[in-house]
């Protein structure tokens, strides 16, 4: 899998995205208010948005999401510092 990373320094945002589609819907993530998951018609999470990253344990999230949909390739993200996947 291969994961874009887009900054957004003004508005202190963090977008994953995990494969190119149209985004069908836009959840709020249940255990952070600051995570949005968008979801292309099959319910595949196709990105993932992240509002102010600083303030949450990302490995956490990731860790939590990828087991919920299954998603076999995000070590890579979980075991980073944000300022590391960033650069």
């Amino acid at each position: 899998m291969h994961i874009t990373i887009e900054i957004d320094e003004d508005a202190k945002a963090l977008y994953f995205r995990l494969q190119d589609g149209d985004i069908a819907q836009t959840l709020e993530y249940p255990k952070a208010r600051e995570v949005f998951l968008d979801l292309n018609e099959q319910g595949q999470l196709i990105g993932i948005e992240v509002l102010e990253p600083g303030s949450l344990d990302m490995r956490l999230v990731f860790k939590d999401i990828a087991e919920t949909y299954e998603i076999q390739d995000f070590s890579s993200l979980i075991d980073k510092p944000i300022r590391e996947l960033a650069a």
